[in-house]
């Protein structure tokens, strides 16, 4: 089986804006990852990345890409409200951080699947102590 990782919402969005500085980088290490491990998502970076698209790159182009993003071979785990519950806890216990309302959510849906290796290049989730934190632009 296939180890599993969080890609949070700041990698999938300089992975699919090719403009950004970041892209070349990122593409690298999301493309490794779509190749060697099951990606975990929660529907908060789904929405995330659909608006940075659809305003960044409009709402023809945005549409097209979000297409793409959601064709990837994923598990997008939905926040309900008993994972709001999780998430509220993990806010509480890591806002002195820097981790807000949407990281906690992230977090709520990495417990729920038992894993705790993330790739991001959010500074917060660097300061949890339980994590494991893959930033490609370290």
């Amino acid at each position: 089986m296939l180890p599993v990782i969080a890609i949070d919402s700041n990698i999938w969005c300089y992975y699919f804006d090719e403009s950004c500085k970041e892209h070349s980088k990122i593409a690298e290490a999301v493309e490794r990852a779509l190749a060697k491990e099951r990606i975990l998502l929660n529907t908060i970076i789904v929405m995330e990345v659909s608006h940075f698209l659809v305003k960044n790159l409009g709402p023809s182009v945005g549409k097209e890409k979000i297409e793409i993003f959601l064709s990837l071979p994923m598990t997008i785990l939905d926040l309900t409200f008993s994972s709001l519950h999780g998430s509220i806890e993990l806010l509480c216990a890591y806002s002195h951080e820097g981790s807000g309302g949407r990281d906690a959510t992230v977090l709520d849906a990495m417990k729920r699947a038992g894993i705790n290796k993330i790739m991001t290049h959010d500074q917060a989730f660097k300061k949890i102590d339980w994590l494991e934190v893959i930033d490609p632009l370290a």
